[in-house]
């Protein structure tokens, strides 16, 4: 073999070492990325593992709510009673340390991944404001796993046109201007 065959020959094992160590390089990125991605899907799972049985203790904890709501005034005071309330206390502090976190409805805007609405009521709140918790909205870390059952407002009550009482007793005419006439358009001359 002469010179020149053997620096081609050299050349081209040096290419071929240096896309081997390119591919090993990147086959070593390609599986730290995995095992990263894998111990991040590992974590999340274990953190939200527990959020069927969760779900199924918020069903005992709005029973406990329902029944403490009820209780007769004249037996509020009774031993059975403050141990249901025990127990119920108990319970949200064991679901609070597995990071379950209840989530306020009434008076916030109404936002479909927190709310199911289930009706809509004239009211004196904007457009769009939940007005009744029905259920209770619960996350645990950072995901909703429970929505509230809502009421959501669908506006004011008085329709336009009607008349309200102002602070100073005056009446004012929703819909109209202070200058408009109370007769109807077809009584009106102009």
């Amino acid at each position: 073999m002469s010179d020149t065959d053997d620096r081609v020959e050299t050349v081209d094992l040096a290419a071929q070492v240096e896309q081997l160590t390119r591919d090993l390089q990147r086959e070593r990125a390609d599986f730290a990325n995995y095992r990263r991605r894998n111990e991040g899907e590992r974590a999340d799972y274990a953190r939200f593992a527990k959020t069927d049985l969760i779900t199924r203790l918020l069903e005992v904890l709005d029973n406990f709510d329902r029944a403490l709501e009820h209780v007769p005034a004249d037996q509020k005071d009774q031993a059975w009673v403050e141990g249901m309330w025990l127990v119920e206390r108990r319970l949200r502090d064991i679901l609070a340390a597995e990071g379950l976190e209840e989530i306020a409805s009434v008076g916030a805007p109404f936002d479909p991944h927190v709310h199911e609405a289930i009706g809509h009521v004239d009211s004196d709140l904007p457009e769009g404001t939940v007005v009744d918790e029905v259920r209770k909205a619960y996350k645990l870390h950072d995901r909703v796993i429970r929505p509230a059952l809502v009421t959501v407002s669908s506006g004011s009550t008085v329709p336009p046109g009607a008349q309200t009482e102002t602070q100073s007793g005056e009446v004012e005419h929703r819909g109209r201007s202070k200058d408009s006439s109370l007769a109807g358009p077809e009584e009106r001359r102009d």
